[in-house]
């Protein structure tokens, strides 16, 4: 289920129009010598301008892949081995990039909305049971106590494999 619900947010990101215009723009700027296609070092351009777009559009950060990640997807979807990427090959390289960053912002979204908050709450749980006069104090101390609850709880989230590496 989940990655059916990952692959239909990608979906609805690269489908729209905004995605192909900001992936045509991305293109347009550095195919410098305007032969219709993109080298390694042109992509990596393009692949950084339109990080650069997305992220000055949305309030959640999307961190940009490697240099290397960047390259092993080059190879994968160069499909004609000529060592660059057509406008179209250019596409479906930034729908699978994209595909890969959507997943990586659900699993922060989650990690932000959903984890943090549970283990902040089952924190004040724990602690009311068996530490009462502690439980006490931190309801006494109102915004601090809940402040401090919750970064206690983002950093037990942090320590889960399945979070630790994402920001």
């Amino acid at each position: 289920p989940t990655m059916k619900l990952l692959d239909a947010l990608s979906g609805r990101v690269t489908r729209g129009a905004r995605f192909r215009e900001y992936v045509d723009q991305s293109f347009a700027e550095v195919d410098h010598n305007a032969n219709g296609s993109l080298d390694r070092a042109e992509l990596h351009l393009a692949v950084m301008l339109f990080f650069d777009k997305l992220n000055a559009k949305v309030r959640k950060r999307a961190i940009p892949p490697t240099k290397a990640e960047l390259m092993a997807l080059f190879d994968e979807v160069d499909t004609d081995e000529s060592g660059k990427l057509s406008l179209e090959e250019f596409v479906v390289y930034m729908e699978r990039l994209c595909a890969q960053c959507t997943s990586g912002l659900t699993v922060s979204l989650l990690k932000s909305f959903i984890a943090v908050p549970f283990t902040a709450i089952a924190l004040s749980v724990g602690i009311k049971k068996v530490a009462p006069g502690m439980h006490q104090k931190i309801k006494e101390a109102k915004g601090l106590g809940s402040a401090t609850l919750s970064f206690c709880a983002s950093q037990i989230v942090n320590k889960v494999p399945a979070f630790a590496a994402v920001p």
